[in-house]
C-alpha cells in the first residue's frame, strides 16, 4: 500500500491593506505571494476580531510573514495584540516604499513580491 506523501501548509501572510499608497502595495505583494504559490493570504481584520477560524489558521502555519506598509507598523501590532509574535516582518518603507507617494504599479507589486518571496524560501522550499 503506497501512501501519499504529506505536505506541510504554506507559510501564511498577511498585509496592512491600509488606505495609503504603501497600504495599497502590502495587500498587492501579498495577494502575488498567493498567486505564486509562494504563501497563502489570511485576513488581518480577522486577526484583529479575534475569529477564531482565522486564528487557526495563521497559528497553524509553518511561518508567519506580516507586511506593512508604513512605519506604523499597525499590521504588526495587530498580530502582537492577538497573541502572534513569531513572525517575519516585511516592512515596505524600510524598501524605500512612501504611504503617500510610492507608485502602486506592476513592476513594483513584482519586485516586492520577488523580495518577499527570497524571505520565505527556506520555508516554502
Amino acid at each position: 500500500m503506497q501512501t501519499e506523501p504529506t505536505t506541510s501548509p504554506p507559510p501564511c501572510v498577511l498585509a496592512c491593506s491600509g488606505y495609503t499608497h504603501s497600504g495599497a502595495l502590502a495587500d498587492r505583494t501579498a495577494r502575488r505571494l498567493q498567486e505564486l504559490d509562494v504563501a497563502r493570504m489570511s485576513c488581518l481584520a480577522g486577526v484583529g476580531g479575534r475569529v477564531k477560524s482565522i486564528l487557526n489558521t495563521v497559528n497553524a502555519a509553518p511561518e508567519r510573514m506580516m507586511i506593512d506598509g508604513c512605519p506604523l507598523e499597525c499590521g504588526a501590532h495587530s498580530l502582537r495584540l492577538a497573541g502572534i509574535t513569531e513572525f517575519q516582518h516585511f516592512k515596505l518603507h524600510e524598501l524605500g516604499v512612501r504611504k503617500h507617494h510610492s507608485e502602486v504599479s506592476e513592476e513594483t507589486i513584482q519586485a516586492l513580491a520577488k523580495a518577499a518571496a527570497i524571505l520565505l524560501k527556506p520555508f516554502h522550499g
